[in-house]
């Protein structure tokens, strides 16, 4: 840090504790602001290491162009309070440091090809209004690690580049990303975000993430908070931001994220207790040629907060109910966000009775609160009634807000209220949430199917997706064997979608899967193509696109309950249902139906591990073969198109099952698969 830098710092700490209540002298900035207006450099940092300086009259960070331009160095000016430790961010194995620091979930975030790489830069906006530096770099899709050897089409070829922008009277900075795709086909990484800072050492930070069981704590005042504590991955959370902040210090930072690409988000505390990682997972990024996808982040300074329970782009608002002698009282704070409100109007309805069934659970409503020209510092309004049931609390919180030309935009939260709650949380004795709150399912944008677009029948292509086990049944080579003139691509991932792996290709280009004539899917979740894949093929299953779905260990476990998908899949299976058996395939239940047609089946094979694979209650799929008393082989018609879910498993071998010969082994095998994919093809009448 510079002599000069250490002055400023000095000369803007204009905070003082008293009985634990943060001051702000908010005027100072602004006296400065004329002075110094808002700037970017190129600077030498202590270490000797290049380092760009962005300053305005709020906020002062070091970016590290060398290592990926993650900020090493975070002052938020009128506290003094640098918030990220300065040499962890420039050690792999310290922890990853920093904020801002790029990740793809495919790779080892330790050992992934952006960790210390050199991005490209140029300051594009220099003072006095607004500076701006522009990161460049391009992504080569390794998995794993860097140089791993394996390349996912999915993650390479693509640029990614990245804005940072502050400007003058903003408390805040914004921070913009872009992927370019410079390929043919559409890229889907999956990319998160690692960001470590400490507002106060010592353990004392706590994280809040809000979800469909409460605010989710981790750390230092975890217990202030009802949603399960110490609780690392939340992929039940309900809105799109993370706070992070000290409560003696009543000082913080706010993430602001994009709701619907972000699949989880995520915190670990390090031995020490201190906080460890505030990330977010971005699941449906699909950047496409000449299409960039384009994705914006807040992060906000907030003081004068000992809570966060809820944050969007025009408030930051902490709640506070309390009760004494008959009545219960709410105090509201709340500080401004990156948009400018003229007046937020708070109405307030308790629900309680919360341990009955929901229908009898009853309602009151408060007196409504006005918030007039928001600030950094909180403004703070109390509304209050005559009450005396019992906790806990529901509080249904929706807030109108006037915006300066006049229109007015409406939020809706909840705050679960524990109170004197014997369970002391969202929580029944059986563990289960008392109640749900509202969680919005997350909708990316979906580009549109071009006008006529039809499913390709002239040829027949095929795409495929191959999890573990896949290669045993030999796909590929029965498609191979028995239409030399099909195609048939393979797109290979784990099947479970693990960390510092990924799926390898995938038709996400309409003009690519309509090319294809059926999908196979093999031993996989649907998590691997994530919910945008889902929303990619919906359209295409309802123009008529085939569909096989073929068994193992990790088949048949759907993570997109709510999503219309789900309509094309038959069978369902109870979670680790995987077991030993052997299973003999039994004689068709529809002995003339097309899959079977010169098929030798008077020596029929063994399933010799089994899948507990049963039709979803009120299918209208039909089983046409069973594996002992297990369905093998079913058939579903949606509209005009077809389902066929194969229960095959890969699994076992004949040294383990003497006499008993696999399905993979059976000489009728290939030709049973292909019969079926040329049915699903719609090939086979």
């Amino acid at each position: 840090m510079t002599d000069t830098l250490r002055q400023r710092m000095v000369l803007f700490a204009a905070v003082t504790l008293a009985a634990g209540l943060l001051v702000v002298l908010a005027s100072a900035p602004a006296a400065r602001a004329a002075d110094e207006g808002v700037h970017a450099s190129l600077v030498t940092d202590e270490d000797g290491d290049d380092a760009l300086l962005m300053e305005s009259e709020w906020i002062s960070m070091h970016l590290l162009p060398w290592r990926q331009a993650l900020i090493n160095r975070f002052v938020f000016r009128p506290t003094g309070n640098d918030i990220v430790e300065p040499t962890n961010a420039k050690h792999r194995m310290g922890g990853g440091g920093g904020i801002l620091m790029d990740c793809f979930w495919e790779q080892d975030w330790r050992f992934q090809e952006l960790a210390y790489k050199q991005y490209k830069y140029q300051i594009t906006k220099n003072g006095p209004d607004e500076a701006q530096v522009v990161f460049e770099t391009d992504i080569k899709g390794w998995l794993g690690s860097d140089n791993s050897g394996v390349i996912s089409n999915l993650l390479s070829n693509l640029t990614l580049r990245r804005t940072v922008t502050l400007k003058t009277g903003q408390p805040f900075f914004r921070f913009d990303f872009e992927f370019t795709n410079n390929d043919k086909y559409a890229k889907r990484p999956t990319f998160w975000v690692h960001n470590n800072s400490y507002v106060a050492r010592g353990g004392k930070d706590t994280v809040v993430r809000p979800s469909d069981q409460g605010l989710c704590a981790i750390g230092g005042d975890q217990e202030a908070y009802a949603g399960p504590q110490g609780t690392q991955y939340i992929d039940f959370f309900n809105h799109g931001w993370t706070a992070d902040l000290s409560k003696e210090r009543r000082e913080g930072i706010i993430y602001l994220m994009d709701y619907d690409y972000v699949e989880k988000l995520y915190n670990c505390f390090e031995n020490r207790g201190e906080n460890g990682t505030t990330e977010w997972w971005y699941d449906s990024i699909l950047a496409f040629k000449d299409r960039p996808w384009k994705g914006r982040v807040y992060i906000l300074p907030i003081i004068g907060l000992s809570r966060v329970d809820y944050a969007n782009r025009y408030f930051i608002c902490a709640l506070e109910p309390k009760r004494e002698e008959g009545r219960l009282s709410i105090d509201y704070a709340l500080t401004s966000s990156y948009e400018s409100a003229a007046k937020i109007t708070f109405k307030t309805e308790m629900e309680y009775d919360l341990e009955k069934p929901a229908r009898e659970h009853r309602k009151q409503s408060l007196a409504p609160v006005d918030f007039d020209g928001l600030k950094l510092q909180p403004k703070r309004e109390t509304s209050a009634l005559a009450f005396t049931a019992t906790d806990p609390l529901l509080l249904n919180i929706t807030a109108f807000v006037e915006l300066p030309d006049g229109n007015v935009e409406k939020f809706f939260f909840q705050r679960f209220y524990t109170g004197e709650y014997k369970l002391k949380g969202n929580t029944t004795l059986g563990g289960s949430p008392l109640v749900k709150l509202q969680r919005k399912v997350r909708d990316p944008k979906v580009p549109e199917v071009p006008p006529n677009l039809t499913i390709n029948r002239t040829a027949f292509n095929i795409f495929a997706v191959h999890g573990f086990g896949s290669l045993r049944l030999n796909l590929a080579q029965a498609v191979k064997q028995l239409l030399p003139n099909a195609r048939y691509e393979i797109g290979y991932c784990t099947g479970i979608a693990g960390s510092q792996n990924g799926l390898t290709d995938f038709p996400y280009d309409y003009e690519r899967l309509y090319d294809c004539r059926v999908l196979v899917f093999s031993n996989i979740q649907d998590k691997e193509f994530r919910r945008i894949g889902a929303s990619i093929l919906v359209p295409y299953l309802e123009a008529g696109g085939g569909l096989v779905i073929v068994g193992g260990q990790y088949a048949f476990s759907y993570e997109l309950e709510e999503h219309k998908i789900n309509q094309y899949y038959p069978v369902q299976v109870k979670p680790d249902s995987l077991r030993r058996g052997p299973l003999q395939l039994q004689k068709p239940e529809v002995a003339d139906h097309p899959v079977f047609r010169g098929i030798d089946l008077s020596n029929l094979p063994y399933q010799l591990y089994v899948h507990d694979v049963s039709l979803k209650p009120g299918t209208d799929a039909r089983v046409l073969m069973k594996a002992g008393d297990k369905p093998f082989l079913i058939e579903k018609r949606t509209g005009k198109q077809i389902t066929m879910v194969v229960a095959a498993n890969p699994f076992g071998g004949p040294a383990e099952f003497e006499g008993k010969m696999p399905l993979r082994d059976w000489p009728e095998w290939p030709k049973l698969f292909v019969n079926i994919v040329r049915y699903a093809g719609q090939d086979l009448q």
